[in-house]
């Protein structure tokens, strides 16, 4: 029987080169398999369990049925001697598919084939083995599957049953039994290319190009499709009009930061590092703003004392634009007004601390 499956293996590897033409020329498909396993041995056999890999050639006779032809090979020891075992397996299998088409194709298989045992120091010799499992293919190409499955395998000779697991690529070549019956023109109203069913965007206009969406395209993602769009290739993040065209900032805008500082201190924290992002994901919407960074306190302490450390905690917020944010050096400015422009009274608590605030006053150049 070694013989005959060993013929069998040769003539399938031979049979790839010339069925490969004819494949893709007729209604004929085969698949070539190439992966690696696991194989479980039963205990009585006294080697260790171990890797293993092999190829194999496939006809796929129609959706549900295919016929495989394999060679397995894997190289182990016996358990309680350092003695190399080498394994060689030729078999022929039958797959069933519960799913005959889609991404996830289940199936079971059921196969036949011969084991060669080679043993240092000992005659080559072989057994019949029969096997069954299940398995499932999954889709990556239109012809490129990966497949996985868990078989059991009977030693019928030696009345042993072993366990194996393999994952493997499949590749199908030629063949068209999948081709359903022509379909009817599918309805494309806007003649874009994309069929209604399909189209989140109908009724574009003639001539543009769209995505697989049925979409117009919108290269520099500003919202506004390319062939509306009067400037192309704005920069991510600015707001722009209906051509496209970046907006400018028209008024100027004034951000109170949530920002604290410790007595006599003008070190921020890094947990006001958010708030201060506001201002820089402001102007990263319009180009060619500017801000100031203005510092503000209450009316405690010398005013000469007031203002130099109002300017320093402005310089601070500054900085952290600058370095964390990335805002150009050049589009930065700060400035401390010590106790110029309170917001309320400084004679109580509540207005001395309202008063003891960081402004951003973001306007276009």
């Amino acid at each position: 029987m070694t013989k005959t499956l060993t013929s069998l293996a040769a003539a399938a590897g031979f049979a790839l080169a010339a069925v490969t033409p004819m494949a893709l020329a007729d209604d004929h498909k085969f698949e070539i398999n190439g992966g690696l396993g696991y194989h479980l041995f039963d205990e009585d056999w006294e080697i260790e369990d171990d890797l293993f890999y092999g190829i194999g050639l496939g006809y796929v006779i129609d959706p549900t049925w295919t016929v495989e032809a394999w060679w397995l090979e894997s190289g182990t020891e016996a358990e309680d001697f350092n003695i190399d075992v080498d394994l060689r397996e030729y078999r022929v299998d039958v797959l069933y598919h519960l799913v005959e088409e889609g991404d996830w194709r289940p199936f079971i298989v059921a196969g036949v084939g011969d084991m060669e045992f080679d043993v240092d120091g000992f005659d080559k010799h072989s057994g019949t083995r029969l096997n069954l499992g299940m398995g499932v293919k999954k889709a990556l190409t239109e012809r490129l599957n990966l497949r996985g499955d868990v078989r059991v395998l009977n030693n019928i000779d030696e009345e042993m049953t072993d366990l194996a697991v393999m994952l493997a690529l499949n590749y199908e070549i030629g063949g068209n039994y999948s081709k359903s019956e022509p379909a009817q023109q599918a309805n494309d109203a806007d003649g874009d290319g994309v069929e209604d069913s399909l189209d989140q965007c109908p009724g574009t206009p003639a001539g543009v190009a769209v995505n697989a969406q049925g979409c117009p395209l919108d290269s520099d993602g500003d919202g506004v499709y390319d062939y509306m769009d009067k400037c192309p290739d704005t920069a991510a993040g600015l707001k722009v009009d209906t051509d496209g065209c970046p907006e400018k900032l028209e008024e100027s805008v004034s951000i109170t930061l949530k920002v604290h500082f410790d007595h006599d201190s003008a070190v921020v924290k890094e947990r006001y590092f958010s708030d201060i992002k506001r201002v820089a994901d402001y102007m990263a919407q319009y180009e060619g703003s500017v801000v100031e960074i203005g510092g503000h306190s209450d009316d405690r302490g010398s005013e000469t004392y007031n203002q130099k450390l109002s300017q320093r905690r402005a310089d601070s917020v500054a900085a952290v634009l600058v370095t964390e944010f990335g805002i150009a050096q050049e589009r930065v400015t700060s400035k401390g007004y010590g106790e110029e422009g309170p917001v309320a009274s400084n004679d109580t608590e509540e207005g001395r601390e309202a008063n003891r605030r960081v402004e951003a006053i973001i306007s276009s150049q």
